[in-house]
Protein backbone atom coordinates (compact mmCIF):
# COMPACT_ATOMS: atom_id res chain seq x y z
CA UNK A 1 0.00 0.00 0.00
CA UNK A 2 1.49 3.82 -0.83
CA UNK A 3 2.91 5.16 1.81
CA UNK A 4 1.68 8.60 3.12
CA UNK A 5 4.65 10.87 1.61
CA UNK A 6 4.99 13.75 3.88
CA UNK A 7 6.82 17.56 3.27
CA UNK A 8 9.77 16.55 4.43
CA UNK A 9 10.19 13.49 1.84
CA UNK A 10 10.33 16.26 -0.64
CA UNK A 11 13.03 17.98 0.08
CA UNK A 12 15.16 15.36 -1.71
CA UNK A 13 13.61 17.00 -4.99
CA UNK A 14 13.73 20.88 -3.72
CA UNK A 15 16.92 22.76 -4.72
CA UNK A 16 19.31 22.00 -2.19
CA UNK A 17 21.54 24.32 -2.81
CA UNK A 18 19.81 27.20 -1.15
CA UNK A 19 18.73 24.82 1.85
CA UNK A 20 15.11 26.39 0.24
CA UNK A 21 11.95 25.27 1.13
CA UNK A 22 10.30 25.67 -2.21
CA UNK A 23 10.34 22.20 -4.34
CA UNK A 24 9.24 21.69 -8.35
CA UNK A 25 5.57 21.88 -8.58
CA UNK A 26 2.56 22.18 -11.13
CA UNK A 27 -0.32 24.25 -9.81
CA UNK A 28 -4.00 23.07 -11.06
CA UNK A 29 -6.18 26.46 -10.59
CA UNK A 30 -10.06 26.55 -10.40
CA UNK A 31 -10.39 28.63 -13.00
CA UNK A 32 -8.97 25.41 -15.53
CA UNK A 33 -5.51 26.85 -16.09
CA UNK A 34 -1.93 25.74 -14.52
CA UNK A 35 1.32 27.27 -13.54
CA UNK A 36 4.74 25.19 -13.19
CA UNK A 37 7.43 26.46 -10.97
CA UNK A 38 8.68 26.32 -7.36
CA UNK A 39 6.20 26.10 -4.43
CA UNK A 40 6.71 26.07 -1.30
CA UNK A 41 6.88 22.75 0.73
CA UNK A 42 4.68 23.25 3.76
CA UNK A 43 0.97 24.05 2.47
CA UNK A 44 -1.17 27.30 3.90
CA UNK A 45 -4.85 26.82 4.23
CA UNK A 46 -4.77 30.55 2.93
CA UNK A 47 -2.41 31.06 0.93
CA UNK A 48 0.18 29.46 -1.03
CA UNK A 49 3.83 30.74 -2.28
CA UNK A 50 4.96 30.39 -5.31
CA UNK A 51 8.22 31.31 -7.46
CA UNK A 52 7.93 31.11 -11.32
CA UNK A 53 11.81 30.55 -11.14
CA UNK A 54 14.41 30.05 -9.27
CA UNK A 55 15.38 33.33 -7.83
CA UNK A 56 12.34 35.39 -8.20
CA UNK A 57 10.41 36.37 -5.71
CA UNK A 58 7.45 34.33 -4.20
CA UNK A 59 3.99 35.68 -5.28
CA UNK A 60 1.28 34.57 -2.41
CA UNK A 61 -1.57 32.76 -4.44
CA UNK A 62 -4.75 32.04 -2.51
CA UNK A 63 -5.32 28.69 -1.37
CA UNK A 64 -9.37 28.87 -2.37
CA UNK A 65 -7.95 29.64 -5.95
CA UNK A 66 -5.82 26.09 -6.01
CA UNK A 67 -7.18 22.60 -6.91
CA UNK A 68 -4.11 20.64 -6.93
CA UNK A 69 -0.69 21.13 -5.77
CA UNK A 70 1.24 18.21 -7.82
CA UNK A 71 4.82 17.95 -6.81
CA UNK A 72 7.57 17.49 -9.59
CA UNK A 73 10.98 15.68 -9.88
CA UNK A 74 13.68 18.52 -11.08
CA UNK A 75 12.83 16.90 -14.46
CA UNK A 76 9.60 18.80 -14.30
CA UNK A 77 7.38 15.87 -15.65
CA UNK A 78 7.37 13.19 -13.25
CA UNK A 79 5.03 13.22 -10.51
CA UNK A 80 5.99 12.47 -6.82
CA UNK A 81 3.17 13.52 -4.88
CA UNK A 82 0.36 15.46 -5.25
CA UNK A 83 -2.20 17.10 -2.80
CA UNK A 84 -5.87 18.10 -2.91
CA UNK A 85 -7.56 20.99 -1.43
CA UNK A 86 -10.83 19.40 -0.18
CA UNK A 87 -13.23 19.58 2.33
CA UNK A 88 -13.82 16.04 4.19
CA UNK A 89 -16.60 14.89 7.11
CA UNK A 90 -16.13 14.76 10.55
CA UNK A 91 -16.24 12.13 13.25
CA UNK A 92 -17.98 9.06 13.43
CA UNK A 93 -21.36 10.40 12.51
CA UNK A 94 -19.79 12.14 10.04
CA UNK A 95 -22.67 14.13 9.40
CA UNK A 96 -20.72 17.44 9.94
CA UNK A 97 -18.60 18.93 7.75
CA UNK A 98 -14.89 20.67 7.97
CA UNK A 99 -12.83 23.82 6.11
CA UNK A 100 -10.94 22.84 3.19
CA UNK A 101 -7.57 21.80 3.95
CA UNK A 102 -5.10 19.75 1.70
CA UNK A 103 -4.78 15.99 1.32
CA UNK A 104 -2.87 13.64 -0.47
CA UNK A 105 -3.84 11.60 -3.16
CA UNK A 106 -3.40 8.03 -2.41
CA UNK A 107 -5.26 6.85 -5.81
CA UNK A 108 -7.27 9.00 -8.28
CA UNK A 109 -10.17 7.76 -9.94
CA UNK A 110 -14.12 7.92 -10.09
CA UNK A 111 -13.34 7.70 -6.21
CA UNK A 112 -10.39 9.36 -5.14
CA UNK A 113 -8.55 7.83 -1.74
CA UNK A 114 -6.90 10.24 0.40
CA UNK A 115 -4.85 10.53 3.06
CA UNK A 116 -3.53 12.81 5.90
CA UNK A 117 -1.19 12.23 9.14
CA UNK A 118 -1.48 13.33 12.01
CA UNK A 119 0.92 13.55 15.48
CA UNK A 120 -0.37 13.74 18.97
CA UNK A 121 1.52 14.19 21.92
CA UNK A 122 1.86 11.54 24.58
CA UNK A 123 1.90 13.76 27.89
CA UNK A 124 1.46 17.52 28.14
CA UNK A 125 5.37 17.60 28.50
CA UNK A 126 5.97 16.20 24.79
CA UNK A 127 7.58 13.05 25.94
CA UNK A 128 6.82 10.38 23.49
CA UNK A 129 4.23 10.95 20.48
CA UNK A 130 1.77 8.98 18.31
CA UNK A 131 1.47 9.13 14.36
CA UNK A 132 -2.28 8.49 12.69
CA UNK A 133 -2.94 8.49 9.17
CA UNK A 134 -6.62 9.01 8.24
CA UNK A 135 -8.25 7.86 4.53
CA UNK A 136 -11.04 9.37 3.09
CA UNK A 137 -12.66 8.77 -0.45
CA UNK A 138 -14.62 10.82 -2.26
CA UNK A 139 -15.93 10.84 -5.48
CA UNK A 140 -16.69 13.90 -7.97
CA UNK A 141 -19.41 16.27 -7.52
CA UNK A 142 -19.51 15.18 -3.33
CA UNK A 143 -19.64 17.66 -1.21
CA UNK A 144 -17.03 15.87 0.99
CA UNK A 145 -14.56 13.06 1.47
CA UNK A 146 -15.52 10.54 4.08
CA UNK A 147 -13.40 8.96 6.26
CA UNK A 148 -13.22 4.95 5.40
CA UNK A 149 -9.71 3.50 7.63
CA UNK A 150 -7.70 5.22 10.43
CA UNK A 151 -4.38 3.69 10.96
CA UNK A 152 -2.92 3.87 14.56
CA UNK A 153 -1.14 0.49 15.44
CA UNK A 154 -4.21 -1.02 17.11
CA UNK A 155 -7.50 -2.13 15.69
CA UNK A 156 -6.67 -0.70 12.62
CA UNK A 157 -9.37 -2.54 10.54
CA UNK A 158 -12.26 -1.21 12.92
CA UNK A 159 -13.16 1.88 11.37
CA UNK A 160 -12.64 0.05 7.61
CA UNK A 161 -15.17 -2.57 8.03
CA UNK A 162 -17.78 -0.17 9.85
CA UNK A 163 -17.45 2.88 7.43
CA UNK A 164 -16.11 1.53 4.25
CA UNK A 165 -18.70 -1.12 3.23
CA UNK A 166 -21.14 2.13 3.10
CA UNK A 167 -19.47 4.06 1.00
CA UNK A 168 -19.05 1.33 -1.40
CA UNK A 169 -22.79 -0.32 -1.02
CA UNK A 170 -23.53 0.33 -4.69
CA UNK A 171 -20.65 -2.07 -5.32
CA UNK A 172 -22.37 -5.23 -2.73
CA UNK A 173 -19.44 -7.46 -3.88
CA UNK A 174 -17.04 -5.13 -2.82
CA UNK A 175 -19.07 -4.24 0.45
CA UNK A 176 -19.50 -7.76 1.19
CA UNK A 177 -15.30 -8.36 0.48
CA UNK A 178 -14.99 -6.12 3.07
CA UNK A 179 -17.39 -7.42 5.45
CA UNK A 180 -15.63 -11.04 5.29
CA UNK A 181 -12.06 -9.28 5.77
CA UNK A 182 -11.28 -10.56 2.25
CA UNK A 183 -10.12 -7.23 2.11
CA UNK A 184 -8.69 -5.19 5.15
CA UNK A 185 -7.10 -1.98 5.51
CA UNK A 186 -4.16 -2.95 4.41
CA UNK A 187 -5.88 -3.57 0.98
CA UNK A 188 -7.50 -0.35 0.70
CA UNK A 189 -5.66 0.67 -2.67
CA UNK A 190 -6.64 -2.57 -4.48
CA UNK A 191 -10.28 -1.92 -2.89
CA UNK A 192 -10.59 1.70 -3.84
CA UNK A 193 -8.99 0.79 -7.72
CA UNK A 194 -11.27 -2.55 -7.95
CA UNK A 195 -14.72 0.41 -7.44
CA UNK A 196 -13.53 2.77 -9.99
CA UNK A 197 -12.82 -0.39 -12.37
CA UNK A 198 -16.49 -1.70 -11.63
CA UNK A 199 -17.82 1.82 -11.60
CA UNK A 200 -16.38 3.06 -15.05
CA UNK A 201 -17.71 -0.02 -16.34
CA UNK A 202 -21.20 0.18 -14.75
CA UNK A 203 -20.55 4.29 -16.20
CA UNK A 204 -20.70 6.07 -12.24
Amino acid sequence: MKKLLTFLSLLAFSLVANATKYAYAKLLLTNGTSRIGLVETSLDNDYVRFKPADGAEPEKIAAEGIKTVAYLKEDQQTTVVEYDRIKVYLGWGQKRISDYAWFEVVERGIATLYVRGTTMRGSIYGTGTAGFLDYFVMRDGEPAAKMIANVSGANNNQTFRAKAPLYFADYPELAEKIKSKEYTWKDLVPAVKEYNMWAAANKK
